[in-house]
């Protein structure tokens, strides 16, 4: 592994002339970063619409047989405006041509989304002299949607074996030929991995607005810890619960990959950040617990019939009933007589009536009842189920604190307890494990 970093920067780093400097300011602060993933640019304010935002609205317009001159327009006055602040000579026109006749021509709204990272990419290089490599060239799905990894990673390492420098956009590769196919939002992550496994980088680095990633709800536990070092499984149970650091997809392929992720704040160069890895340093001072997190409006659904423990596929004949009406059972408990499943609302609700005759139908129980306004909030932090006293710690905070606790769950791989309270209850519970978990 060589001592290269890739830096991927959000849309907020591309919003104006001077953010688009301060990007550039960063990237030739360390001459190890060398590979570049742009964005396309943000918008300048919570109202002001970002250039992505544009090009869908643009498409469907067009699509719809609806005036989309106007659209256009924003699209070609947003990126004038960045040319002529940062002083570059871009020919912009021919990009802006090039765009309106491969709309004309069909080539699909992901061609034109795409555009947007495409045409700054150019941009940037050109600032800042590095090549541009399109991301088109190197990047390719599958029949079916899913990432081409064996063709993607071979492409990569053969393109960027012939360059030092380089600015690559994000959020797209290609499909079918010269066909543009976007990935989700977020997508620009996994564009960074793919340039970091294919150059052998020591770091992945992303840069955005996002201030500090906390152990708690700032909102909820007054100025709670700030996480420096969290492994790439405690963050998957992190996404679960909420904490949108980064697609699923993407903290799967980095994990895969397996370097080192450090998430920084574009308006705070000085904090070093969040640094996200497959195994806590050796020399971590950081306490067993990582992060308090949950989530609210949540349905027990709980099943009572004498002799349940005793009959065969009763789990099977539950979960088809849900999944046949889409809905997930994110959890699930049983006992000698009673079988429980935690639903996220509002969908169940949507369709109560239906499942509980399902359910009546297919097991035949004593009694359904539901609970509503049920609150999970996990406790993560890689090792917990093995740390002595851990439990008795957290329950006695929460007792002392007079909350009543609908149910318990800990993984079996030992990242995390899950506690279910009512929604009343919430924020309590979460000072409470706090208290117990982050400060002593």
């Amino acid at each position: 592994m060589s001592d290269v970093i890739v830096s991927k920067f959000g849309s907020a780093a591309f919003s104006t002339p001077e953010m688009i400097q301060k990007t550039a300011d960063i990237l030739m602060s360390d001459p190890n970063r060398r590979y570049v993933i742009v964005s396309a640019p943000g918008g300048i304010s919570r109202e002001d619409v970002k250039v992505t935002d544009m090009l869908f609205i643009m498409n469907a317009r067009y699509t719809n047989r609806e005036n989309f001159d106007e659209m256009m327009s924003n699209v070609r006055d947003k990126f004038s405006t960045l040319i002529r602040g940062i002083g570059v000579n871009f020919y912009l026109d021919a990009e802006i041509m090039n765009l309106k006749k491969n709309l004309f021509f069909g080539r699909g709204n992901d061609y034109v989304v795409s555009r947007g990272e495409h045409i700054m990419a150019k941009i940037f290089a050109e600032y800042i002299g590095w090549e541009f490599i399109d991301a088109a060239d190197f990047i390719f799905f599958a029949k079916d949607g899913t990432l081409d990894r064996e063709k993607t990673f071979a492409a990569a390492e053969k393109i960027f074996a012939e360059t030092d420098h380089a600015v690559i956009p994000g959020f797209y590769g290609s499909s079918g030929g010269s066909t543009i196919k976007l990935f989700p939002r977020g997508g620009a992550d996994i564009t960074a991995a793919i340039v970091a496994r294919a150059v052998k980088a020591s770091l992945c680095e992303k840069w955005s607005e996002t201030t500090k990633i906390y152990s708690a709800d700032p909102g909820i536990v007054g100025n709670p810890e700030v996480i420096r070092q969290i492994t790439y499984e405690e963050l998957k149970q992190l996404t679960y619960m909420g904490i949108n650091i980064f697609h699923e997809d993407v903290i799967l392929l980095m994990q895969d990959i397996g370097i080192p992720v450090s998430v920084r704040n574009i308006n705070d160069t000085s904090d070093p950040g969040t640094i996200v890895t497959s195994e806590l340093p050796a020399d971590s001072k950081r306490g067993v617990a990582a992060c308090i997190a949950g989530k609210r409006n949540y349905r027990i659904i709980h099943i009572e019939k004498f002799g349940l423990n005793r009959l065969t596929g009763i789990g099977m004949k539950v979960f088809g009933i849900f999944t046949e009406r889409n809905i997930s059972c994110e959890h699930y408990m049983s006992g000698i007589y009673r079988f429980s499943i935690v639903v996220k609302n509002p969908l169940f609700d949507l369709k109560r009536a239906e499942i509980l005759a399902a359910l009546n139908d297919a097991i035949k129980p004593e009694n359904i009842t539901v609970e509503k306004n049920l609150s999970l909030i996990t406790v993560v932090g890689k090792g917990m189920g093995t740390v002595k006293g851990i439990f008795a710690k957290m329950f006695d905070a929460i007792a002392d604190a007079g909350i009543k606790v609908r149910m318990i769950e800990q993984g079996s791989d030992d990242l995390n307890i899950i506690i279910g309270v009512y929604d009343e209850d919430y924020e309590a519970t979460v000072r409470a494990l706090y208290g117990a978990m982050m400060l002593h």
